[in-house]
């Protein structure tokens, strides 16, 4: 017989991932049927997931997905209430379902009421969207002149002769000799809301910026240590040269490095600047209290409060971390809030919110090459919450 289930949306969440992964027994499918046939709203639901993507496609990404993770992160929040082995099979497809956003457009926000659909969304939406960002920077020379570096190939040379050049997919300064002139020459490069740039420094490391971010480093590193600054976000391969270590000077920390892989959040509207190891070895240290330091291991993220000064070492979801620099946004049990700014920051928009809004978390991934639509459809179909583009601007109501 059929599982009883007291939670009528989690188990038509079941039959839609049994459905699309076709595993649905007969009585199954019969009780899909008639749900179906007394509920407009799910059959529209159904549609929207068999529209989404190509079945083999589906299955593919499925298959592809760490399941496990997403499995974890249901026994965390149901604990204690886990008792039948019908329910864990039954909340493993849940969880499923919970971070496979670009394969059936569905998230589970935990402890959300049934979803609502507005039928206008999408034909409103059509006429209204919002391009996602793409390869815009502008760089800032040593004397003040500022280059936009998204409408063609560059090449410029800076007084003490460095050669830089680049187009819109990234940017290199060439042959750098270190050495420890009179003057050193800096250069800035902006990504603003919109946009994401990569940029090779004289040293060979290579940084990945975020919208909303700053990078400031000398044409050329001296023979004692290469220090950049960063505001925003930025993901930094370091070339490796044990002799002269690579510091990254934010507001709130200090980041001393070698030569490895790391991710640096430091955004002014951010509670916390979080730096985060893939790998290699990082040293974090307060700008206030050199003395006070921390060394971080792979999979690692130090996490300075703002307004405390306190920083503190947890492991972390790496896939999160990095999904902005890898096309993607990834979302882990996280707040509507923090997901909107997000969306402002990549697709240049002004969100304004009316009403009075339920609290709500969301887990799952979606590509960030999609217009905005595309996210907005998602997070109502997964959550009460709703949206309204004004041009640039996106209204968040319940």
């Amino acid at each position: 017989m059929k599982p009883v289930m007291k939670n009528e949306p989690y188990e038509f969440a079941l039959l839609i991932s049994r459905y699309l992964c076709n595993e649905l027994s007969k009585e199954e499918e019969a009780h899909l049927m008639q749900i179906l046939e007394k509920d407009e709203h799910k059959r529209k639901i159904l549609e929207y997931y068999k529209q989404t993507a190509p079945a083999q496609e589906r299955l593919d990404y499925m298959n592809s997905l760490d399941v496990d993770a997403a499995w974890n992160k249901v026994r965390q929040r149901h604990d204690g209430n886990l008792g039948k082995s019908s329910n864990y099979s039954f909340l493993k497809y849940v969880a499923i379902l919970a971070i496979t956003v670009s394969a059936v457009a569905l998230w589970l926000a935990y402890g959300t009421k049934d979803n609502k659909l507005v039928t206008s969304l999408a034909a409103d939406k059509q006429i209204l969207d919002v391009l996602p960002g793409g390869n815009v920077a502008v760089l800032v020379l040593s004397d003040g002149k500022r280059v936009s570096l998204d409408s063609g190939a560059v090449a410029l040379r800076e007084k003490d002769g460095t050669q830089v050049s680049g187009n819109q997919g990234g940017l290199a300064y060439s042959n750098d000799i270190a050495s420890e002139q009179e003057e050193v020459l800096y250069n800035t490069l902006i990504v603003p809301r919109g946009g994401t740039y990569n940029i090779q420094l004289p040293d060979g490391t290579n940084v990945w910026l975020n919208a909303m971010s700053e990078l400031r480093f000398p044409v050329k590193f001296g023979t004692k240590e290469r220090k950049v600054e960063l505001i925003g976000e930025a993901y930094f391969e370091v070339a490796k040269n044990k002799d002269v270590p690579f510091k990254v000077i934010t507001a709130h920390q200090e980041i001393e490095v070698k030569g490895t892989h790391f991710n640096v959040n430091c955004y002014a509207d951010e509670n916390f600047v979080r730096t985060t190891l893939l790998e290699g070895s990082v040293k974090i240290s307060d700008p206030a209290a050199p003395a006070r330091s921390w060394l971080l291991s792979p999979g690692e993220q130090a996490q300075t409060n703002k307004k405390t000064g306190k920083t503190a070492l947890e492991k972390v979801n790496m896939k999160e971390v990095f999904a902005w620099k890898n096309g993607y946004f990834f979302f882990n049990d996280e707040k509507l809030e923090s997901i909107m700014a997000k969306i402002a920051r990549w697709y240049d928009i002004e969100v304004v919110y009316k009403g009075q809004l339920e609290e709500q978390s969301f887990l799952g991934q979606i590509e960030r090459s999609k217009k905005i639509s595309s996210i907005l459809n998602v997070l109502e179909l997964s959550g009460n919450v709703h949206f309204k583009i004004s041009g640039r601007r996106v209204v968040v109501m319940p």
